[in-house]
């Protein structure tokens, strides 16, 4: 990107004295990233983040002798504007990487990001892998891939609803299914659902374990009332007429949490009954619910192939690692009380997570033949 470097400077200026504009704000961020640099985020007091960003930034538009030095690659966060800066909810480092880096920076491994996985069970107990070439299934009496390939030997008597097949990726895995409805689901790394053969003309009912994110298509009976959909799992019952929300429920997890994208739902758990709205998150630990308001996106960047890690606790964040790269997360000493923030894509090899944790200072062992992913706690 070809710009002034005086007018470069001064929007630098701005966003070190807080009168930058949000437009202005975008041409920095993007003439930012239009450079091959390595930058990593974590959480860091504001005055030392605007005082790195001034002068990473001042220096970057002094010279551009930037190509003298050995860097990195780059790690590809997908929304350049939060690897940079976060306005409203806290401050990001942007951190250049030294000439050399810590040892543990360096182990090669052989561990890929996650895929197209999945295996369907039919009512009467076969189990198919499904394609790593497809990306989702078309439920009904002949089940077929999404591009409208047949799956064959799955004809299925939809007349009986009381017949349950179930779809399951396992860790590294990820998968959609179109529902007889037209609902469609995304199910996520080690999750599981379960859903009956044909809907009954009252309720349509299907059944999560792990996570998933649901576009309900509204139905309607004879009469032309809606018939309501609904996911139960081990601590919620969550009632939708037609709506967008992500439900993520690992047995490993002391929570359920339901995020609403669009429309509206109504979750149940034991005797309480709560309505939720657009952008509020319900979770529900031992029975009891709270209600939040959330930023969407962070809930759901696993369903267009992100991880983002913004208002994610470090054993939240290393917990969706572990599943997509297939690793056990082990803490020798505790788990560490720092934060990652931003987000990037899912599709890179296990090396850029070593790379974070480096960055944030975290010490760890990887041992790959047995996919486990050792943390030591913080550096000394």
């Amino acid at each position: 990107m070809s710009l002034n470097t005086e007018y470069i400077e001064n929007l630098v200026f701005k966003f070190n004295n807080g009168s930058i504009t949000p437009k202005e704000l975008q041409v920095l961020t993007d003439w930012y990233n239009s450079h091959d640099d390595q930058k990593a985020v974590v959480t860091s007091p504001p005055e030392k983040v605007k005082s790195r960003m001034l002068t990473s930034l001042l220096a970057r538009v002094a010279n551009k002798r930037s190509k003298s030095v050995k860097l990195y690659p780059k790690l590809r966060w997908l929304a350049a504007a939060a690897s940079i800066i976060v306005i409203a909810f806290g401050a990001v480092m942007v951190i250049k990487y030294k000439s050399s880096l810590p040892h543990s920076a360096q182990v090669k491994t052989s561990i890929e990001p996650g895929g197209n996985k999945a295996t369907l069970t039919l009512p009467d107990g076969k189990s198919i892998s499904l394609s790593n070439a497809q990306t989702g299934i078309v439920a009904g009496a002949e089940i077929r891939y999404i591009d409208g390939s047949i799956i064959e030997n799955t004809n299925v008597n939809q007349t009986n609803n009381t017949q349950q097949l179930t779809l399951h990726t396992p860790r590294g895995g990820t998968y959609i299914i179109r529902l007889q409805d037209g609902t469609q689901v995304w199910l996520n790394a080690e999750s599981t659902l379960k859903y009956p053969s044909g809907f009954s003309a009252e309720e349509r009912v299907v059944e999560l374990d792990g996570e998933a994110y649901f576009a309900v298509k509204p139905a309607y009976n004879i009469n032309g009332g809606k018939i309501p959909f609904k996911v139960t799992t081990g601590q919620q019952i969550v009632e939708v007429l037609g709506t967008e929300f992500n439900i993520s429920t690992y047995p490993d997890q002391a929570s359920s949490k339901t995020t609403l994208i669009a429309g509206k739902v109504a979750l149940s758990n034991n005797d309480s009954r709560i309505i939720l709205s657009p952008n509020e998150q319900a979770v529900t630990t031992n029975g009891k619910t709270i209600v939040k308001k959330v930023e969407v996106t962070n809930y759901t960047a696993w369903r267009d192939g992100k991880f983002s890690f913004d208002g994610k606790t470090f054993k939240e964040t290393m917990a969706e690692i572990g599943r997509w790269y297939d690793l056990d997360i082990i803490y020798e000493n505790g788990v560490p009380s720092e934060e990652l923030v931003g987000d990037a894509f899912r599709n890179q090899n296990i090396g850029f997570v070593l790379r974070l944790l480096d960055v944030a200072e975290i010490n760890y062992k990887l041992d790959v033949n047995r996919r486990k992913l050792t943390i030591k706690g913080k550096k000394k």
